[in-house]
């Protein structure tokens, strides 16, 4: 029996590697020299792929986000990649205006096997949407790449179901409307599983994008092992950025602790450089994330800009960006404690407990630095702005100031909480830290 079964895999394994082989030879019929004439294309290279935009060589540079397009084009960007196509025709012209290239997100509903958001009348009306919007604005010369849906679950199949023939649909549709732009799609991360689904049922698809954070390292090595079924594939990074609410260390009550900036500035650094390091081969570039302001867990945990001032992780960026080699001038702000613990210490306070948060510097800070301080109700979902920014512990639950610490009082409501220091610097930059705490009633 067990014979029988080592035999039946390995002609499976046998079939898959044939009819990949197959699809992967037919899938470089995009990649061709006849393909020139194109605005935009994909070059296969001797040593990858690269891409071209109007006859040149073109390393895609840029930020996620749909604002400070003159602040991304200052410091080097080329790329902005737009996420929702709302008053797409004004961004494309801003862009242009700055002379940044666009990737533009057409927006798919995620795929689950629990409901199906493709039913009925739904695919007719999605169709006509996407392809109005490609037709309206395919001529536009800031256009890069349409990018054909942002972390849809692709499904983990070896056969195809109604989602991918749709998806298949989609992306063919949109390459016959506007032949002149590459197609791409942007999943979690650089999943083995994920990336040979796509692989395998959407050979046609012109490039592949990640969404990387804490797993930025890990894809180069499942690059190399799903190449060996289907071969190398163009890539670049759609969000790239430090580590993420989901991959951070938590509290015991389930609050993710979020890095100060000058260790996010750091993965940065590393994160960029490694892209950068793959640019020879099949890396087509990268987006860091999040070239604006966002709320997710947190207000300041990808947010790059903070009330129009760039985060000193902007100046990292630039520096990598640039090849400057030059240290880049910071605030020194590393930590914060809270009643002398840190947020791995699980702080819980009592209702109206008084307490005291401090900042510490790597060196005595400069007499010109600004520095806030702020209190917030825990954000457990990215779409609650309104209910956790807008609405954070009046000023007055803060009892005084000394040098870079503050007393505060513990709100009277239970629940979890964070304390945020933002440190505002001469050049317009500025610095967080924060530490979630958790009020509990005893009585």
């Amino acid at each position: 029996m067990k014979l029988k079964i080592v035999i039946v895999s390995g002609i499976a394994l046998i079939a898959l590697v044939a009819v990949s082989g197959l699809f992967y030879l037919r899938s470089l019929d995009k990649y061709r020299v006849s393909e020139q004439n194109r605005t935009v294309y994909v070059e296969r290279t001797e040593n990858g792929f690269q891409l071209i935009r109007n006859g040149e060589p073109f390393i895609i540079q840029g930020g996620g986000g749909d604002s400070y397009f003159e602040e991304l084009a200052s410091v080097g960007g080329n790329t902005v990649r737009i996420f929702s196509t709302d008053d797409i025709g004004e961004k494309l012209d801003e862009a242009h205006r700055h002379n940044l290239a666009v990737i533009v997100d057409i927006w798919l509903p995620y795929y689950s096997t629990e409901y199906d958001m493709y039913a009925g009348d739904v695919v007719e009306t999605l169709r006509q949407e996407i392809a109005d919007l490609v037709n309206e604005h395919k001529d536009h010369p800031a256009l890069l790449i349409w990018n054909l849906g942002n972390e849809i679950n692709y499904p983990l199949v070896f056969r195809k179901n109604s989602f991918i023939r749709i998806f298949n649909d989609l992306v063919s549709m949109v390459q016959e409307l506007d032949p002149n732009h590459p197609v791409s799609t942007s999943i979690i991360g650089a999943g083995r599983k994920t990336m040979s689904s796509v692989f395998f049922h959407s050979p046609h698809l012109d490039i592949i994008a990640f969404n990387t954070f804490g797993n930025t390292a890990f894809v180069n090595d499942h690059l190399a092992q799903t190449s060996f079924l289907f071969g190398p594939r163009p890539y670049f990074f759609s969000e790239l950025g430090p580590t993420g609410p989901w991959e951070s260390q938590f509290t015991s009550w389930g609050s993710p602790i979020e890095a100060p900036t000058f260790v996010k500035s750091e993965l940065y650094r590393s994160r960029i450089e490694l892209m950068k390091a793959n640019e020879q081969a099949s890396s087509l570039g990268a987006l860091v994330f999040y070239w604006g302001s966002k709320l997710e867990r947190t207000h300041t945990w990808f947010s790059l800009f903070k009330d129009d001032r760039k985060s000193e992780s902007v100046r990292v960026i630039e520096s990598v960006w640039k090849q400057s080699g030059e240290p880049v001038p910071t605030s020194g702000l590393e930590y914060m404690l809270v009643n002398k613990r840190r947020a791995e210490n699980n702080i819980i306070l009592s209702p109206g407990e008084s307490s005291v948060a401090e900042i510490f510097f790597k060196e005595n800070p400069s007499d010109s630095l600004v520095l806030k301080w702020e209190i917030y109700p825990e954000a457990w979902y990215s779409d609650t702005h309104e209910l956790v920014v807008e609405n954070y512990i009046p000023v007055g639950t803060f009892l005084g100031f000394e040098e870079n610490q503050v007393r505060f009082r513990a709100p009277l409501r239970e629940g979890p909480y964070r304390i945020f220091a933002y440190v505002y610097n001469e050049d317009g930059t500025f610095a967080s830290t924060n530490i979630p705490f958790y009020v509990l009633n005893n009585h």
